[in-house]
């Protein structure tokens, strides 16, 4: 197996023998399985939405990503019924004790996420996300399963 590591602001997809990972925590990860093709894509998302607009393949923001996802992949309409999409991340790890994530990055990335899948109609097969812990999820390609664990806050 080999372990492509998809750091903030990237995109990776793998193909049979790799296996996708990222460490999270405001940050979002998007996953797409596309079982029939054997292929899966992460991206892993810093901020929701890019404030200049651009066609530019990134994973720097949600709104970016996931239309990056579709590109990167060459998913057409009507390949997206068969695409597991899951997702993690958007916990908050500036303000531990806030009562309301929904202001801070990870929260308003969790928005942009739900927002962006909805818009391009893609199916969520699972989601772990908010809190004040991060996430590690990893994609295996080969077997086109998926994990996420949560990463417990060390400082309070």
């Amino acid at each position: 197996m080999t372990i492509l590591n998809v750091h903030i602001g990237e995109i990776k997809i793998a193909r049979k023998g790799e296996v996708l990972k990222a460490i999270l925590g405001s940050c979002v990860g998007i996953g797409f399985i596309w079982r029939s093709q054997n292929v899966c894509g992460l991206a892993h998302c810093l901020l929701p939405e890019n404030p200049e607009k651009s066609f530019s393949i990134s994973g720097r923001y949600v709104d970016q990503a996931v239309a990056s996802l579709i590109a990167m992949m060459k998913i057409k309409e009507i390949d997206k019924a068969h695409i597991e999409v899951i997702f993690a991340g958007g916990g908050n790890m500036t303000q531990p004790h806030a009562e309301d994530n929904s202001a801070l990055v990870g929260g308003l990335n969790l928005k942009a996420t739900e927002r962006e899948l909805k818009k391009h109609d893609l199916r969520v097969v699972f989601s772990d996300y908010g809190g004040s812990e991060g996430r590690k999820i990893v994609i295996n390609s080969s077997s086109c399963t998926y994990e996420i664990e949560k990463i417990p806050r060390m400082i309070d």
